[in-house]
């Protein structure tokens, strides 16, 4: 490490660590908050409505900044600091409320004051409060006029809205914003000018994201919590274009809950280097054009992706409760919610020898940090240490939040505040995916020869990188490998490919996505009995460029 992120890395471990320890004094952003809750928790009340049993609110203090540069030239820079309000309030009871309804979700989210216990705070509670307990009693109300029209078994009229927990106390000091203006221009300027070295690189940029947030809550459980997040992003993107006019882009995206996790500048140059040459490798393959069915390797990124895609970008792992539509157009167009795998629950889903954990609540695993790691949720639970999801193959488990399901009916502590887009949501936060039938990769490569010469197939494929597109055959006679452009998985996310899984690497890598602060652990590679690989529809194929690239 070099000595300018010792020197910063220094400063944030003085000032007590990612988390700090346990603050002793009243928080002024709680206690603000706190005040005017309590207060509107006793005196809003319409006429013939009731007032409401739960609020939650939520104050989140963000610092941003961003920066780009392009073959060694700064080429944006902002930063910004905000506090936004997130009010929860809910009218009825536990059981019946204005929860689980069929409706466009509010998003919006007021700014506050950016200093501490000051009048700012609140008034923006109480303008939030008002405005969402009248919306509320209004939903309240159409919620259970439908209701009252419907026909419910006893263990749905018994299936509470919204569970009740025991409240939490946990303060945490906020991270103190340690940005480095002149480091990440430097290091962007120098990872950044690489691209000139590779002249058949049309586009390159790099970008760099940090994200400073402490999110401060305080419910009439009685919860009141203060959690920091922080967030460093690197996204290196490179693009070239094929003889045959197929334009190609790989992107290199690099996540960390902490600046120390980040690489420095020499390592992230080399990978900077191997995503172009990977990408000129590409450039010169040949397009795929045919269609193949049979034994597939995924290796490194790959294995992340296709879990991920198959299990948690569609929510398939996430409890969803059924919802209530409204009598109107609008609200009957909407779909009714509610996942049918939770039907699998004790019943195989996937390969005998693949297990998935959410290991969310452990801050290490084997001595590293992890970036997924939280010490309790937007909704006031504190996530397990260790939550089987999928048992040798069996699904045992669903990620969940306070809204219970028939067969999931108490939090695990997985909703959290999404940044990309402003809600609260079901979203995981460190998994661990392990197989009980191990090989080296070298092992594991002559067994995708052996299954595909057992198929009287010329050769076999293996996927290095779904989102970068880095798919090669392996022929069976030489092990030749050769890279090809063009493939699609057709049936990524199908799960009955994951019930013929044939072993794994003995190694595992870790990757972290999306800017949500979730960390999947994962084989370093994948054997799938069967996939199916096609040519990509509809390619573009562009003209060639008129005048030659400038020097």
């Amino acid at each position: 490490m070099s000595t300018t992120r010792k020197n910063i890395w220094l400063i944030i471990a003085l000032s007590g660590g990612l988390y700090g320890a346990f603050a002793q004094n009243e928080n002024p952003v709680i206690s603000a908050i706190q005040k005017e809750v309590d207060r509107n928790k006793t005196e809003l009340k319409l006429e013939d409505m009731a007032p409401p049993f739960f609020i939650s609110y939520t104050v989140l203090d963000i610092y941003n900044y961003n920066l780009s540069a392009s073959l060694g030239n700064i080429s944006n820079y902002n930063e910004y600091h905000n506090r936004r309000g997130v009010p929860t309030l809910l009218v009825g009871d536990y059981l019946r409320n204005n929860s689980k309804l069929a409706e466009r979700p509010n998003y919006y989210r007021s700014l506050t004051s950016l200093y501490e216990n000051t009048p700012g705070i609140a008034l923006t509670v109480w303008n939030d409060l008002d405005r969402e307990y009248k919306t509320a009693t209004e939903q309240y109300k159409a919620k259970m006029a439908v209701i009252s029209q419907q026909t419910q078994t006893e263990a749905e009229k018994n299936l509470p809205d919204y569970e009740q927990v025991e409240p939490v106390n946990i303060i945490l000091q906020p991270v103190p914003v340690n940005f480095n203006k002149a480091y990440w221009e430097n290091y962007l300027r120098k990872a950044s000018e690489t691209a000139k070295q590779y002249p058949d690189i049309i586009s390159s940029n790099i970008s760099f994201y940090m994200r400073n947030a402490t999110s401060y809550t305080y419910n009439t459980e009685g919860s009141r919590y203060a959690v920091p997040n922080t967030l460093y992003q690197l996204v290196f993107t490179a693009g070239t274009r094929a003889s045959d006019g197929q334009e190609l882009f790989h992107s290199l995206y690099t996540e960390n809950a902490t600046f120390e996790q980040m690489p420095d500048i020499e390592t992230y140059i080399k990978e900077c280097k191997k995503l172009m040459e990977d990408l000129l490798k590409l450039k010169e393959a040949p397009v795929i054009d045919e269609a193949y069915s049979g034994p597939v390797l995924l290796e490194g990124k790959a294995v992340e992706y296709f879990f991920r895609f198959a299990f948690f970008n569609n929510g398939r792992l996430y409890a969803s409760p059924k919802l209530i539509q409204q009598n109107s157009n609008y609200y009957n167009n909407l779909p009714t919610g509610g996942n049918d795998f939770e039907l699998m629950l004790n019943k195989k889903v996937m390969a005998r020898n693949i297990t998935v954990k959410s290991i969310t609540g452990q801050e290490f695993y084997n001595g590293k940090r992890l970036n997924g790691y939280y010490p309790v949720d937007a909704e006031g639970v504190v996530p397990a240490k260790e939550l089987m999801l999928i048992e040798n193959g069996v699904l045992r488990n669903m990620l969940n939040g306070r809204s219970p399901t028939q067969k999931f009916q108490h939090s695990n502590g997985h909703v959290r505040y999404d940044f990309n887009d402003g809600s609260l949501r079901v979203m995981p936060g460190n998994i661990l995916i392990t197989c009980n039938q191990t090989f080296s990769n070298d092992e594991l490569r002559k067994k995708l020869l052996d299954a595909a010469r057992e198929e009287d197939l010329e050769y076999a494929y293996i996927i290095h990188d779904m989102f970068l597109g880095l798919i090669s055959r392996i022929y069976v006679a030489d092990g030749r490998e050769e890279l090809v452009r063009g493939a699609n998985v057709t049936d990524l996310g199908n799960l009955k490919t994951f019930k013929r899984i044939m072993g794994a690497s003995d190694r595992e890598q870790t990757y972290s996505f999306d800017l949500t602060q979730s960390e999947v652990i994962y084989p370093d590679a994948m054997l799938f009995e069967e996939m199916d690989i096609n040519r990509t529809q509809n390619i573009e194929f562009k003209k060639p460029y008129i005048v030659p690239k400038p020097n």
